[in-house]
């Protein structure tokens, strides 16, 4: 990946928004301060903030000299959380993504996943939840185009995550989403910004799934895959169904459901022969039948992003006794 700092320290520089700091007394700049920080983040130092520390030292002749500015001294590791603190962490977000996002198109529209996670190393003793981040991923090239936070102990990841989706357009594209965010204020939302839903259908939605399950329809269209890693078979079976002109609850009524997905998944243990399968539902409002048992598979792509974030980043390593981020 291109490492666009100039034009990105440049843009944090012009962000008055994004210092909240006191106007006296300052003394570091807060752009060259963030881009260390973010060049540390990329050569994996993330999850300790001391290695950070060591890295913005280690980089920051060579980053002065590539923004062609004065060498200028590295903010002291003491200091360097008190100083993160006075960020604005929305706005540098709406930067950083906007910077190395890439543009949306609402007539060519895209797939992508949303979903939470947890912070592990946010929670306190004695507490079952901390601080969680929630993300939309692009299905294809893995990146995280829009992500936010939110306290688990007091807030839920469906407000935050439709908060995001109201955001820059997205929800006038194609979103893959588990059966938490499968409600009449999230679907009614995609479907009037003109956006397609695939959205998981489990017992969270008792009345909705039994009748999906119970109604006797031929597929308008099915396909098998296999998998074989790790020394394990998957097989992947895919139903596809019309539901347009079955009746729903008046309050799905400006949802516009149109297509069922039911996916069979078969395990065959090749070292003990054990066979296990699951079945499961996918629910939508979109009309063509191309590409949509892709998206089911592609879905787990923020699985798999969240995965990455821990093993390169050791995210969930990271220890923070900041409780808000916003």
């Amino acid at each position: 990946m291109l490492f666009k700092g100039r034009s990105f320290y440049e843009e944090m520089q012009n962000c008055a928004a994004l210092d909240l700091r006191d106007t006296r007394g300052k003394i570091h700049n807060l752009a060259f301060v963030l881009l260390g920080v973010l060049l540390g983040i990329l050569r994996k130092r993330d999850g300790v903030l001391s290695s950070i520390h060591r890295s913005m030292v280690n980089t920051n002749s060579a980053l002065c000299a590539f923004l062609d500015i004065p060498e200028t001294t590295v903010v002291s590791r003491s200091h360097l959380p008190v100083l993160l603190q006075k960020v604005d962490v929305e706005v540098f977000d709406y930067l950083l993504f906007t910077h190395y996002g890439f543009r949306l198109d609402s007539q060519e529209k895209q797939w992508f996943s949303g979903d939470g996670k947890e912070l592990r190393g946010s929670i306190e003793s004695g507490k079952k939840r901390g601080q969680a981040v929630v993300q939309i991923v692009h299905h294809h090239s893995g990146e995280a185009i829009a992500q936010n936070y939110y306290d688990g102990q007091k807030e839920s990841e469906i407000p935050t995550l439709r908060a995001l989706l109201s955001k820059d357009d997205l929800a006038s594209q194609k979103i893959t989403l588990d059966a938490l965010h499968l409600c009449p204020s999230t679907t009614e939302m995609i479907t009037k910004a003109g956006g397609v839903f695939l959205i998981g259908l489990k017992e969270n939605q008792p009345t909705l799934l039994a009748h999906m399950t119970d109604c006797a329809l031929p597929p308008i269209d099915q396909k098998t895959t296999f998998d074989f890693n790790h020394g394990r078979v998957e097989q992947r079976k895919y139903w596809l169904y019309d539901v347009s002109k079955q009746g729903f609850d008046p309050r799905w009524d400006n949802t516009a459901f149109k297509r069922l997905v039911k996916v069979q998944r078969t395990r065959i243990n090749q070292k003990n022969a054990k066979i296990s399968r699951e079945v499961s539902y996918y629910i939508s409002n979109e009309t063509a039948k191309e590409g949509i048992f892709d998206a089911v598979r592609n879905h787990w792509s923020v699985e798999v992003n969240n995965h990455i974030r821990d093993v390169t980043l050791n995210e969930d390593q990271l220890k923070s006794k900041k409780r808000q981020f916003k």
